[in-house]
């Protein structure tokens, strides 16, 4: 950030890392720069300079952690068949990115009708998978809330099906159950889990965007397709958006490129949910709002691990953008 503010950048767009994410909006606002955060969902101190240096595109982790909450609450719960409130235990890699998706079923429990046994943190370096699974275990958890990077999500995975924990359901993050990895690691072991995430470019569907949105949808797609010979990706999609977000309507509303001038230009910008390739659309949290920096029109998604045999995903939430429905499929034990 430092050799960029030296050779002139004003505004910068990343940084897709939420470990990095935080020091990256730190030093923008130390040196009198903005960045547009592009994917990082981890959590921002109090000083980011959100609403005026810093602005986040993708949803953050607490939302991430709020649509897992609800997803159980109100669409799987009602199909399980259980006459009694649902137990559910979090664990959490305990860093920038873990901790928010960690503190938002906490903070539902007591209107969700159901009950916290336990919230378990680990560090990646100390990371004793079995032991982990062990602690959870002996709260007894219905669903068991998972964020994880891949390898530790993979870990855990693995263990509560060596230790045959009995879960109706699991949930996971971004940067484990969505990935394409996370299901070929596991096989089988993943069929039956969902994911709290953003959309994929190859899954989402352009009949849910507005025009604008499924035009670009169907250009990037193509773009990509002949340039890259592979799908589109979630992280090339967000990327996309974000970068489209700010160059074709902020950039162009702005009376400069200075970041005071681009801040106000992006904070004053409303754009429909749908508009952006990706589904979402643009309403940013200014730096006296709940959230500031935040842009409240960012979208999640479920996805659920459904193909025993391809051990593909499909988008089950919400509606509009699901490509199967949701189905209740025993995970294995």
């Amino acid at each position: 950030m430092t050799k960029l503010r030296k050779q002139g950048a004003q505004v910068v767009l990343g940084t897709y890392g939420s470990t990095i994410s935080s020091q990256a909006a730190l030093a923008a606002k130390r040196s009198g720069m903005l960045l547009w955060e592009t994917g990082a969902v981890g959590q921002q101190p109090a000083d980011s300079g959100g609403g005026q240096s810093f602005f986040r595109m993708a949803p953050q982790g607490a939302n991430l952690g709020r649509t897992a909450m609800a997803f159980i609450r109100d669409q799987l719960a009602p199909q399980l068949g259980v006459n009694r409130p649902l137990r559910y235990a979090v664990t959490y890699v305990d860093d920038e990115y873990g901790r928010p998706w960690a503190s938002a079923p906490s903070m539902r429990r007591s209107a969700t009708g159901q009950e916290l046994v336990g919230t378990f943190a680990y560090t990646n370096q100390g990371l004793d998978p079995q032991e982990l699974v062990r602690r959870v275990a002996e709260h007894q958890p219905d669903v068991l809330f998972v964020s994880a990077y891949l390898d530790d999500g993979v870990a855990i995975r693995r263990a509560t099906i060596d230790q045959h924990v009995p879960l109706l359901a699991s949930i996971g993050t971004s940067s484990s159950y969505c990935m394409p990895e996370f299901g070929l690691r596991l096989g089988q072991g993943a069929v039956g889990l969902f994911a709290s995430d953003k959309p994929d470019g190859q899954i989402l569907r352009p009949d849910a965007l507005t025009p604008e949105g499924a035009t670009l949808l169907r250009w990037a797609r193509a773009r990509y397709r002949s340039r890259f010979r592979r799908p589109m990706s979630a992280a090339a999609l967000a990327g996309f958006r974000q970068r489209v977000a700010l160059v074709h309507h902020v950039l162009p509303a702005a009376r400069s490129t200075t970041p005071t001038d681009v801040a106000d230009a992006a904070r004053a910008i409303k754009l429909a949910p749908g508009t952006l390739a990706n589904g979402a659309g643009l309403d940013l949290a200014g730096p006296r709002d709940r959230d500031p920096g935040e842009n409240r029109a960012a979208l999640s998604i479920v996805w659920q691990w459904q193909d025993p045999l391809k051990h593909k995903q499909a988008v089950v939430w919400p509606p509009a953008f699901a490509t199967q429905p949701l189905k209740v499929i025993p995970i294995q034990q």
